[in-house]
């Protein structure tokens, strides 16, 4: 995660979130990995890494959860603490997961700009949501998704009685192994001067085939763990400093029991004399 340049140090975890969708469910997983950093004039200096940041949180106690990407603070606040006081202001009563994304996106968004009025807009550092769960009375879960400083809105990655898998931060390595193409190779081709249709035929027939209609919920779990963990590999011996790392974070959210952790890091004493 990311901090606003006035302030000396910074947090940066680009992060792995994945999303699995399935008729019964949806999983929703993060790493834990955040970076510490100097704003010099050469640019951001690392300083230290840490492996125990939160960047999934539930909309209080409602069907609801929210990961987090990008940018790890604005101004002086955490990312953790800004969707805390987002959390704390929701109204009582049912919401849908639109108006939850919406109000997200509005609470936000203030805050980011004025972080950063000083910046040009394309040298703003990213901060992505990834806003999924059940709206009351609905029989598939929905999923929404905001990126500053590029999305005006939330808009849904796709329709409700779609099921699929998202993957958002440091989706390089993931996309490789499931399109079967190193995403950067489309700019490369353009370049090239093949045309999008040539590129289609290119790719045509390499995408991973997973059936994720009547996928059960256990296997999506097991599915998400395998995105964050794919991720987590690959930035951990790619030369630089790591951008993802353990622990994982991971809840369900199913429509008779809600949000449920899976895989929730704890304070603890890790050693004892």
């Amino acid at each position: 995660m990311v901090i606003a340049l006035e302030v000396i140090y910074g947090h940066h975890s680009m992060t792995i979130v994945a999303s699995v969708k399935v008729r019964d469910g949806l999983i929703l997983g993060t790493d834990s990995m955040t970076q510490i950093s100097q704003n010099t004039p050469e640019g951001p200096q690392f300083l230290k890494a840490y492996s125990n940041a939160r960047k999934l949180f539930q909309i209080k106690d409602r069907p609801i959860g929210v990961a987090c990407y990008g940018l790890g603070n604005v101004g002086q606040r955490s990312i953790e603490g800004v969707v805390l006081d987002f959390c704390s202001s929701q109204p009582v009563g049912r919401l849908k997961v639109g108006e939850v994304a919406q109000g997200l996106y509005e609470f936000v968004t203030p805050l980011y700009e004025g972080a950063f009025e000083s910046v040009e807009t394309e040298g703003r550092p990213p901060l992505g949501f990834y806003i999924a769960g059940y709206s009351h009375r609905e029989p598939f879960p929905e999923e929404f998704e905001f990126l500053l400083p590029r999305d005006t809105a939330p808009f849904a990655p796709r329709p409700a009685q779609v099921f699929g898998a998202s993957w958002r931060g440091i989706d390089i390595a993931f996309t490789r192994l499931y399109k079967g193409f190193d995403p950067r190779l489309i700019e490369r081709l353009t370049e090239a001067g093949i045309g999008e249709e040539d590129q289609k035929k290119i790719f045509d027939g390499l995408e991973t085939p997973v059936v994720y209609d009547g996928m059960p919920v256990q296997d999506a779990v097991n599915f998400c763990e395998y995105i964050l963990e794919t991720t987590i590999g690959y930035t951990t011996f790619h030369a630089g400093v790591p951008g993802c790392g353990y622990p994982l974070q991971v809840a369900t959210i199913l429509a008779d029991i809600g949000f449920t952790w899976v895989a929730r890091p704890e304070p603890r004493i890790m050693h004892t004399l």
